[in-house]
C-alpha cells in the first residue's frame, strides 16, 4: 500500500538517452522494461534510489545521480522544485567501460 504522503516525481528521458537505451536492444537489453521500470523506481525518493553520485575525471556527468536498472546505467539528476528526474544518458552495464567507471573493475573475461 502506498503511503499517502509519499512525494512522486516525474521521471522524464532526454532524447539522446532514449535514443541511446533504444540502441542497447542488440545486446539483449529489453529498453521497454528499462524504460518503466526506471519510472517506477526513481519516482519516488530517487536520490535515495540511486547508487552514488558520479564523480569521475573528465565525465561530462559528473555531479548526476546513478542507478543499475536491468544491465543498463541510468545518469539522472533530480529538480526538487518541479518534483522531476531527468534522465540524461543511460550506458549498457555490459561493457568494461562501465564496469570501469561505474564499479572500478576491469573485464577479466580472457575471451
Amino acid at each position: 500500500m502506498k503511503d499517502k504522503k509519499e512525494i512522486r516525481y516525474n521521471v522524464i528521458w532526454g532524447q539522446k538517452a532514449r535514443v541511446k537505451l533504444a540502441e542497447m536492444k542488440q545486446y539483449k537489453i529489453d529498453p521497454k522494461s528499462v524504460f518503466r521500470n526506471s519510472k517506477s523506481i526513481l519516482s519516488v525518493k530517487p536520490r535515495e534510489r540511486a547508487y552514488d553520485v558520479v564523480d569521475y575525471p573528465n565525465f561530462e556527468f559528473n555531479g548526476y545521480y546513478w542507478i543499475y536498472i536491468n544491465n543498463v546505467i541510468v545518469i539522472y539528476t533530480v529538480l526538487e522544485a518541479e518534483k522531476r528526474v531527468l534522465v540524461d544518458a543511460c550506458f549498457s552495464a555490459l561493457t568494461g567501460f562501465t564496469l570501469k567507471r561505474f564499479f572500478g573493475e576491469y573485464d577479466t573475461d580472457p575471451l
